[in-house]
């Protein structure tokens, strides 16, 4: 079977981005060339790939603090082996749009609706890498004019259509405390992505403002995922940082990927001992991924 990091290094020769490649017990890194878009200069970007190889939680833990001084960085962005494995189509999508490589669409050629939670999780499952959540508000972006075949597809023909949803945003209900002698109503910003090789200039500001038009909040909190963000999305939209989410350690299973948390309530269904996965897989080859964490903004609207 093929190194991950050789099928990412094949995807960046295919497009005509070129890279310096640097290996490390812990991680390769890839130095590629950002192509320049609109008023965004040509850069570098460093991809910090993670082969799943910790046998234990300890194991982790050390290959986590190794990757994870590379994190939160501008134009840095980290790729674990199973996020590859589970959704190449989609880490590939989004990997090429991180350097340069998309489909732009301004926000003023879209239109907000409401949309149902079983579309948004459809949507968030191909094009989020930790697919839908639990939540109580659900909007899309769609489009309102047509777009001619450019590069990748979404429709069979190659274009995407009028009245295609390209985005979903997803918000919780309301939590309130008393603050100041008044009553404070907070909401997280829980899900955003757009199609994986699709970026909307103006998008996340637009789904943003029907939110706070629909329901008025006093205070808006969201996390930037230090795997693929420093937060400059939240901060542009006048987010300010406060605080860090701690990294979560996962026990994955080869074979499906599937990453469940420790501790979880679902981390009873992990084999031991002799017992095999539903696949096949033996207790042996579990493998243990601790992640960087989160940066936590929060956007106050009173």
């Amino acid at each position: 079977m093929r190194l991950f990091e050789d099928e990412i290094a094949d995807l960046l020769g295919r497009n005509g981005i070129g890279f310096t490649a640097e290996t490390f017990p812990a991680y390769t890194m890839l130095s590629a060339t950002k192509t320049a878009y609109g008023s965004v200069p040509a850069g570098t970007v460093r991809i910090i790939l993670i082969p799943l190889k910790a046998f234990s939680i300890e194991e982790a833990m050390e290959q986590s603090m190794a990757a994870g001084t590379l994190s939160g960085y501008p134009d840095t962005i980290s790729i674990a082996e199973d996020r590859w494995m589970r959704n190449r189509e989609m880490m590939a999508g989004r990997l090429l749009a991180h350097l340069g490589i998309f489909r732009s669409i301004y926000a003023r050629d879209c239109e907000i609706k409401k949309i149902s939670r079983t579309e948004a999780d459809s949507f968030l499952e191909r094009t989020h890498s930790y697919g839908g959540a639990k939540c109580r508000y659900c909007y899309g972006i769609f489009l309102k004019r047509e777009r001619e075949k450019d590069f990748g597809l979404h429709n069979a023909d190659g274009r995407l259509l009028s009245g295609c949803l390209i985005a979903v945003a997803e918000f919780s209900n309301a939590r309130r405390w008393i603050k100041d002698g008044r009553s404070v109503r907070s909401y997280e910003w829980i899900r955003y992505a757009s199609l994986p090789d699709v970026r909307i200039n103006g998008g996340m500001g637009k789904i943003l403002n029907r939110f706070i038009g629909d329901i008025g909040p006093d205070d808006i909190m969201s996390y930037a995922d230090l795997e693929w963000s420093d937060g400059q999305a939240y901060r542009r939209l006048g987010f300010s940082a406060d605080g860090k989410k701690s990294p979560v350690t996962f026990a994955v299973v080869p074979g499906s990927w599937q990453r469940i948390p420790v501790n979880s309530p679902k981390q009873e269904h992990i084999p031991s001992g002799s017992d095999t996965a539903a696949n096949g897989q033996e207790a042996s080859s579990i493998r243990y991924f601790r992640n960087f964490g989160s940066l936590k903004y929060r956007l106050r609207l009173y």
